[in-house]
């Protein structure tokens, strides 16, 4: 990642190197300070992963036979939902024409878009403010008797 951000701004590269070397005469205020350390951990180095297990002989063999199955099975998957998509898509292309055969009107109607009512626009999107009215507070829970 580094190397990228070097061929990408040098200018940068330089900064960050300089700012954390921490020569001794240098004016630098970044010299003793090991926020600029851990700051180019955290963007610059991957984090560390658990080493992977080695499968031999018949685990190994299993492990691909189950993998071979799963990859099968969303292959199949996909190909369910493009074909009920196809066949959606065909049902809306035979309606489409006989409505075209049946009334002009309606057919003209039918392929005209709304510009005031479109469903992204009317659905209300969940955001994660508090509400205008906050907290409240004088509010009892009810008794019960």
């Amino acid at each position: 990642m580094l190397s990228i951000v070097r061929r990408q701004c040098p200018a940068f590269a330089r900064r960050v190197r300089h700012a954390s070397t921490g020569r001794p005469g240098e004016n630098n205020a970044a010299s003793g300070d090991s926020r600029v350390e851990l700051i180019r951990r955290v963007l610059f180095e991957s984090p560390a992963r658990e080493p992977t297990i080695k499968l031999e002989g018949e685990a190994l063999e299993q492990h691909e036979t189950i993998e071979r199955a799963w990859k099968l099975h969303k292959m199949r998957q996909r190909e369910q939902k493009h074909q009920a998509l196809e066949r959606q898509f065909r049902s809306m292309h035979a309606a489409m024409s006989e409505l075209e055969k049946t009334s002009d009107r309606l057919y003209k109607g039918a392929i005209v878009k709304s510009r005031h009512i479109t469903y992204p626009k009317q659905a209300k999107i969940p955001t994660e403010t508090p509400s205008p009215q906050g907290w409240d507070y004088s509010y009892k829970a009810p008794v019960q008797e």
